[in-house]
């Protein structure tokens, strides 16, 4: 049995990216756990945002109805609503990986 397979990645804010080669992968923000009570809160003077940036392996299959899919190496991504950003920081990654004209988003980034 694949070690993935029990592996479920959920993100909070998301968007799939359309990489050059036409596959998709799964690009958002995950809570990181330790960060999430009943585990450490945060201290002051720390500089650790509390998420983490995603990005999957290619997508495999993905049912937009119930946001939850599929990927290659078999890990389990669930996201939540509709793709976004509202920080602006997935976008801001995948813009300093790669070209401009090779950026495409699968859905358009609600508010």
């Amino acid at each position: 049995m694949n070690d993935n397979a029990n592996i479920v990645m959920t993100l909070y804010h998301w968007n799939i990216l359309i990489l050059p080669s036409d596959e998709e992968i799964f690009v958002g923000l995950r809570q990181r756990p330790e960060v999430v009570p009943p585990f450490k809160p945060l201290e002051d003077g720390d500089e650790l945002l509390p998420f983490t940036l995603r990005n999957s392996s290619p997508i495999k299959e993905f049912d937009e109805h119930r946001g939850v899919g599929f990927t290659q190496s078999g890990r389990r991504y669930v996201v939540i609503g509709k793709a976004s950003d509202p920080t602006g920081m997935i976008r801001f990654s995948v813009e300093n990986m790669m070209a401009p004209n090779a950026i495409r988003w699968k859905y358009e980034f609600s508010a």
